[in-house]
């Protein structure tokens, strides 16, 4: 699945090598490197959809790779990420299926398998599950959300439709990792930890790699409403 080694990210931020790509892709490891569309022009949005499917292939085999990382790991939490595996291949078909019907194609873009090399740089489960599920998949939902309205103000409720149909299973990631959290800490405080230690590297790992240009213009909301469905929000 992966190529073994490191690669150099932005920053001289150290990060586990990519997994490997159809020899259509351009696989860049600066985000500097990345196309930039204006906002709601066809090309960004062919654009924004070429990345949600690597995107989601990329949250696929974060938690594949988990799985062959800890096969310790109880039953039931292996359970969840088996079926996350099956949540994300579903994702990247439908993303797929609309960036086809957009006239895009696999290659249009250059693609980046940061949040892989991110993720799997953790040697321990309950960093991976904080930095991937607990914290990744929960700002997805805010993303989607002002996604949903972005799409249906372009005039595509079909992938509004998509990007919703897909919230509700990212809720779920969020919330089995944040429940199993919980779990692996009872009576192992050390798991705790580790979860919190990997979101403080994350933090300044962010500042490093994202370029000035990659800021956000503007706050997005929190979906709170869904958050809250994940546990992650009073």
């Amino acid at each position: 699945m992966e190529t073994i080694g490191t690669v150099i990210g932005r920053n001289g931020v150290v990060l586990r090598a990519g997994p490997a790509r159809e020899a259509c892709f351009t696989v860049v490891t600066d985000q500097a490197e990345m196309a930039k569309h204006p906002d709601g022009s066809l090309l960004s949005r062919r654009e924004q959809l070429h990345g949600d499917v690597n995107a989601e292939i990329q949250s696929l085999e974060i938690a594949a790779q988990s799985l062959a990382d800890f096969p310790d790991a109880p039953w039931e939490l292996r359970l969840e990420l088996a079926r996350q595996c099956w949540d994300e291949t579903r994702h990247a078909q439908v993303f797929l299926r609309r960036l086809l019907a957009l006239d895009g194609y696999k290659g249009e873009f250059p693609i980046i398998n940061q949040d892989w090399g991110v993720v799997c740089m953790f040697d321990n489960l309950p960093a991976r599950l904080a930095v991937q599920n607990r914290i990744f998949e929960a700002l997805s939902l805010d993303v989607f959300k002002e996604g949903v309205e972005a799409w249906t103000g372009w005039g595509d409720p079909e992938t509004a439709e998509v990007i919703e149909g897909v919230m509700v299973d990212e809720i779920r990631h969020a919330a089995f990792a944040n429940e199993w959290l919980r779990r692996l800490s009872v009576g192992n405080p050390s798991a705790m930890l580790k979860a919190v230690a990997a979101m403080s590297r994350l933090k300044s790992m962010a500042q490093a790699l994202t370029p000035p240009w990659m800021k956000m213009e503007h706050e997005i909301p929190s979906n709170v409403e869904d958050k809250r469905h994940a546990g992650l929000a009073t």
